[in-house]
């Protein structure tokens, strides 16, 4: 049976952030997931934290941590030090961000004629946050036939003044809002198109020259009247997507920023692929189809992982394991019909509402869903632990949406709690692992056999 010193698992953000950082430390780390997560869902941007009245990350992170039992009020001062660390790994394996926790939050077009708010964005989409200039365009612009972006649509919703902020406030939006439509190189039979191809097209260097050359000839004529910015949807590329950004960059009359579109995320693919490199280029070991079907425990340690891997079952001896399953949308946690919530693979007590207030009475309400918040409680070292505060099991960390009390949609905290929270369950499964070692060291040194129970501590 193969052993490893850490299984993660979950393939998300919190569990990779928490995979690099151990396979950094020197622990022998494998990450084991059912499926791709939410990085393939969402934009590919960090959202920190984005509460009403926020006008700052940082300020929004200070509000959420004074909340009482809201995963910031134990990890506040992990997220600056470790987003950090996050997006420095991240521009050594080419995918740069732009923003930080003191910029304002600004309103950023999305792919259904809305905004969100973003300070941090990839370069990708980094144009969309300096303020809009008095006499400034935005021009909604899309390959024709793309039926997930429709410009017209996306240019009548934009051009709403309510879209870009509540009356009254001082939110500054473009002066016009114009929609085009480029009939792009060779696609004039496709009938079919995905984001998946047109990322792959715009990776193909002599295409995108043609590509680019065309948008350009759509948009110069709205840019001779003024400065333009070209909004245009998420697919400039997968794996050459600085190439890519290099030559919109001299190619086009405008500044061009990326909208996110509907699943499966090109931007929240570039960032998986970012985070594998890094994984890997610091000895870990990812595989993604094979869900975890048992796990062994001896008292309070996890000792064996086993998964399901085609015909056969796949077992690993550890030494700890990160839990970054995500919650109810990552199947982490598991509703019966009896009114119960469940953590599967553990069998880990889950703070929920009671059954009668899982479903919200209205489907808008800016408090988000109650089943937002269910999860499961943590120490500060991430250990889970039952209703009375007691410690479930040493070597076990609970990383991401799979936390307790926070509503990652409505207050816009999942990246920052994902990215701190994996970070923290490094530094704490990281330093138990080395106090492991040298106790085993020590004995060995003195010619004492080293308990079974220490071999199986982090």
């Amino acid at each position: 049976m193969a052993s490893v010193d850490v299984v993660v698992a979950g393939a998300g953000l919190s569990g990779l952030v928490a995979a690099i950082e151990l396979a950094e430390r020197g622990a022998r780390v494998e990450v084991i997931a059912r499926g791709y997560a939410a990085t393939h869902w969402t934009a590919g941007s960090f959202d920190i934290a984005a509460p009403d009245r926020a006008e700052t990350s940082a300020e929004g992170l200070e509000a959420l941590a004074a909340r009482r039992g809201h995963p910031y009020a134990l990890l506040v001062e992990s997220v600056p030090p470790s987003l950090a660390r996050l997006r420095a790994i991240l521009a050594e394996e080419g995918l740069w961000f732009e923003g930080t926790l003191d910029d304002l939050l600004r309103p950023v077009p999305t792919a259904i004629g809305g905004t969100r708010r973003a300070a941090i964005l990839p370069a990708g989409q980094a144009a969309a946050l300096p303020p809009w200039q008095a006499d400034e365009r935005l021009v909604a612009c899309a390959p024709a036939r793309f039926k997930d972006f429709w410009p017209a649509a996306v240019a009548a919703s934009l051009a709403r003044p309510t879209v870009w902020g509540s009356a009254g406030e001082p939110v500054r939006r473009p002066d016009a809002v114009d929609a085009v439509s480029v009939e792009l190189p060779g696609l004039a039979n496709r009938r079919n198109l995905n984001a998946l191809d047109l990322a792959r097209f715009f990776d193909e260097p002599a295409w995108r020259l043609e590509a680019f050359g065309r948008i350009a000839a759509a948009v110069g004529p709205l840019a001779r009247r003024g400065p333009v910015r070209i909004g245009f949807p998420a697919v400039l590329g997968i794996a050459e997507h600085a190439a890519v950004l290099d030559d919109a960059a001299r190619l086009l009359p405008g500044p061009i920023f990326e909208i996110p579109l509907v699943p499966p995320s090109i931007p929240g693919i570039r960032l998986f692929r970012a985070l594998r490199a890094a994984l890997r280029r610091r000895g870990g070991g990812l595989m993604v189809g094979e869900p975890i079907v048992r796990i062994d425990v001896d008292g309070r340690l996890v000792t064996r992982v086993a998964a399901s891997a085609a015909v056969r079952e796949r077992r690993l001896r550890t030494g700890a394991l990160v839990l970054a399953t995500g919650g109810i949308a990552g199947g982490g946690l598991v509703g019966h019909a009896d009114g119960r919530l469940e953590e599967p693979l553990l069998g880990l007590q889950v703070e929920a509402p009671p059954a009668d207030a899982w479903l919200a009475e209205d489907p808008s309400d800016p408090a988000g869903h109650p089943l937002e918040a269910a999860g499961i409680r943590t120490d500060r070292a991430m250990r889970p632990v039952d209703r009375r505060g007691k410690v479930v099991f040493d070597n076990v960390a609970i990383v991401g949406s799979l936390l307790a009390g926070q509503r990652y949609l409505a207050e816009r905290c999942g990246d920052g709690v994902a990215v701190a929270s994996g970070a923290r369950a490094a530094v704490t499964l990281g330093e138990a692992r080395a106090a492991t070692t040298d106790r085993d060291d020590a004995a060995h040194a003195g010619g004492v056999r080293p308990r079974r129970a220490s071999r199986k501590t982090a």
